[in-house]
């Protein structure tokens, strides 16, 4: 399962309002999560201080996986980003896409519902997305 910034703000975060949603959402989760160091970095800026430990603390213990792209998946993301100009895609999100298409996996934790709408894994390929009910 991969992981989207909005998705941890909601998870972290009491007072947002997809908070308990999250909070179900991750009780009920059976998946490893993984995503990228970019959407930590978005995530941590949400957050006040005191849950960035808490976030940070979650990855050391390998409750989320970060993966990171090579050589290749960059220049993979530089490929995305002019297929996606017109979209005004943030890297987090092009990233998120890279690491589908490096593991296989469409399945993504996100609020992001519109971007994540329009991209396509290798082109083609739907993310299958797992909304906060």
């Amino acid at each position: 399962m991969l992981i989207d910034t909005g998705f941890l703000v909601a998870l972290f975060d009491r007072l947002d309002p997809h908070h308990h949603a999250a909070s179900r959402w991750m009780a009920a989760n059976q998946s490893p999560l993984l995503t990228v160091t970019p959407v930590l970095s978005e995530a941590a800026f949400f957050l006040p201080v005191r849950l960035r430990v808490a976030l940070a603390q979650m990855a050391a213990r390998g409750l989320i996986q970060v993966r990171q792209p090579d050589a290749g998946g960059y220049a993979r993301m530089a490929q995305l980003f002019e297929k996606y100009a017109d979209q005004n895609p943030d890297w987090a999100d092009l990233e998120l896409v890279w690491l589908a298409e490096a593991t296989g996996i469409n399945r993504i934790a996100t609020l992001d519902v519109a971007e994540f709408s329009v991209y396509r894994i290798n082109g083609r390929k739907r993310f299958e997305l797992e909304l906060l009910r």
